[in-house]
């Protein structure tokens, strides 16, 4: 489990070392979609395997994988550029693909988080975990945007899966918020 700690710190920092000037072209946008993929799957083995046991020593990660996210989207939602030409189809139908997975992933670790609702309430992390997924939702909700504008063939799909994210995480911020 430790090992997956180091990835959700040291992996998003790679991306946008690769991310750059180029950040709009499609190679790029694809990968860093599964590269936040990659760490949101990776925080999400982090936080199933919390317990009792081991919160409030490792409870904490789930703030710093959130906000490492967080920083991550950030970065990398600078880097769009409304000159940007849209996408061909193929490649659009490629980058909602990508997003899809993501969003399924991304939904996986929130109800995960949920789950572990109870054991941040006991070790008092709730608030610090409301205020992390809320600046999450807001960054990628940017970058979702971001993405949309250069697919408007596929426009309705990827607001579909936007949507779908959004519910969850309006149900992750309610628990954690109550």
């Amino acid at each position: 489990m430790k090992f997956f700690s180091p990835l959700v710190n040291i992996v998003p920092l790679v991306v946008l070392g690769a991310a750059g000037a180029m950040a709009q072209s499609s190679d790029v946008v694809i990968s860093a979609i599964q590269t936040f993929t990659s760490v949101s799957s990776s925080l999400a083995t982090t936080v199933n395997d919390l317990s009792v046991v081991n919160f409030a020593i490792d409870g904490f990660e789930i703030v710093t994988g959130l906000g490492n996210i967080t920083t991550a989207v950030t970065s990398f939602n600078a880097e769009f550029s409304s000159s940007t030409p849209a996408y061909p189809d193929d490649v659009a139908i490629e980058v909602v693909d990508v997003l899809t997975t993501f969003v399924e992933v991304h939904q996986q670790l929130l109800e995960i988080i949920i789950g572990k609702h109870s054991l941040a309430a006991q070790f008092f992390l709730t608030a610090p975990i409301a205020v992390a997924l809320e600046a999450l939702e807001a960054v990628v909700d940017t970058f979702a945007f971001g993405v949309i504008a250069l697919i408007p063939t596929e426009e309705g799909p990827a607001l579909a899966q936007v949507t779908a994210l959004n519910v969850t995480f309006t149900q992750t911020i309610t628990t954690y918020e109550s």
